[in-house]
């Protein structure tokens, strides 16, 4: 079993343009297979480490394509949010998302720096945190997205998405990924910016 790390982590980097294409359809089927395959590809997140570990099976090429597959799905439905969700032409503030990418490309160079030198980044409580909260707003936004189109096919409408509590729901959830992929960000190099030798024990920051 020790290729079946490896193989979740490739699920999830061929589910990412699969989420897209459902999310940027804008029906009823799109949005409710784009939530299914976001989270089956979040749950592979979790399953892809935990067999790593399990059966002692940590490769460069796994360390290389987890958080590739990680980054790439998380960006891809920050964007989809900013620039193509609901209401009116996104549910976040471009120029955050921008933000958010910057933090996770910087990390994700300095970890492919330091895995050249035999080290990996250690996993930080504000990384495991930022990781948590994205995921629940995305997770949020999707639901809303396919609840709105199914309420709306059941001839129920869906002004609510556009209600001031959803909006203002959305927005709280989101600064809280902000604020955290910041602090994460920032900890790196000050606070709890270390590394230890591969195979050491700890998963790399998410």
């Amino acid at each position: 079993m020790t290729w079946l790390p490896n193989t979740l982590t490739s699920i999830r980097l061929v589910l990412v343009p699969v989420f897209l294409w459902l999310i940027t359809r804008q029906t009823l089927a799109g949005s409710v297979l784009a939530l299914v395959t976001f989270v089956v590809a979040s749950v592979t997140d979790s399953l892809d480490g935990y067999y790593a570990r399990k059966y002692e099976s940590q490769t460069d090429l796994g360390r290389f394509l987890d958080p590739l597959a990680d980054k790439l799905l998380v960006l891809s439905a920050f964007y989809w949010g900013a620039l193509d969700g609901s209401p009116d032409g996104g549910w976040f503030n471009i120029w955050l998302v921008h933000l958010i990418a910057l933090r996770e490309v910087v990390i994700t160079v300095l970890r492919t720096v330091h895995r050249r030198t035999g080290r990996q980044i250690v996993t930080a409580w504000a990384g495991k945190w930022k990781a948590v909260a994205q995921m629940t707003v995305l997770s949020t936004v999707l639901t809303f997205e396919a609840g709105a189109r199914v309420i709306d096919a059941l001839g129920g409408g869906a002004g609510w998405l556009l209600s001031a509590p959803i909006w203002f729901l959305v927005q709280f959830l989101f600064g809280i990924a902000v604020v955290l992929t910041v602090v994460s960000g920032v900890r790196y190099f000050t606070v709890d910016y270390r590394t230890i030798p591969l195979g050491g024990g700890e998963d790399p920051d998410g």
